[in-house]
């Protein structure tokens, strides 16, 4: 008589099969990823833990700077979030805790602590002028994709903005900054000068 497993086993039996398929499918090709958040009364620096896709790591780079930076000092600081990013592998021993999304209760601790730092009360004014670029390391070049705050948490991206590939040997002052992108907020008429390498007026 065949076992009618518990709905422990079947959870357990489900994340064996899923790790197991994560194993025998062709593995990505080896990245480093991190996110430069500027706010208004602060920019943040944070690397993230990769292989499909990224997610946050508790281990990894996360620095909180001035708003106002100079090409050197952000260009460092991209360079280092970079350089702390993580390639974790499902054979990985940090696979389970690391590769996935924070939880509502961690996403709002953490705009609780953003909210704070700014002091400001609400999102809406955290968020306002906010700008956001992600940077991608992978196979000696570098990709800044900018974007820019949709409201609830969530970011877009900018239509008619072409993402910028830059050589991991540039120098942090072009890496920090080329040119400067008016990043406007979609719920307001004001708008922030995001000061990140290669971006197009």
């Amino acid at each position: 008589m065949r076992k009618v497993l518990t709905f422990e086993e079947q959870r357990a039996k489900a994340l064996a099969e899923a790790a197991e398929r994560r194993k025998r499918a062709t593995p990505p090709k080896e990245s480093k990823k991190a996110i430069i958040n500027a706010h208004r009364a602060f920019t943040k620096i944070v690397s993230f833990a990769v292989y499909r896709s990224g997610c946050p790591d508790p281990k990894g780079y996360n620095e909180h700077f001035p708003a106002e930076m100079n090409a050197e000092d952000i260009g460092r600081a991209a360079r280092a979030a970079l350089m702390a990013s993580r390639f974790i592998t499902p054979n990985h021993p940090e696979w389970e805790t690391v590769m996935r999304f924070p939880t509502k209760e961690e996403l709002k601790a953490l705009d609780e602590a953003d909210k704070a730092r700014a002091g400001v009360k609400t999102l809406k004014a955290l968020y306002n002028g906010a700008g956001s670029v992600t940077l991608t390391l992978q196979e000696a070049k570098i990709r800044l994709k900018p974007w820019r705050y949709s409201g609830r948490s969530s970011w877009e991206g900018i239509r008619g903005h072409e993402d910028t590939v830059l050589p991991e040997d540039v120098s942090d002052g072009a890496f920090g900054v080329k040119k400067s992108t008016k990043i406007a907020h979609p719920t307001a008429d004001s708008t922030r000068r995001l000061r990140l390498a290669g971006s197009v007026d």
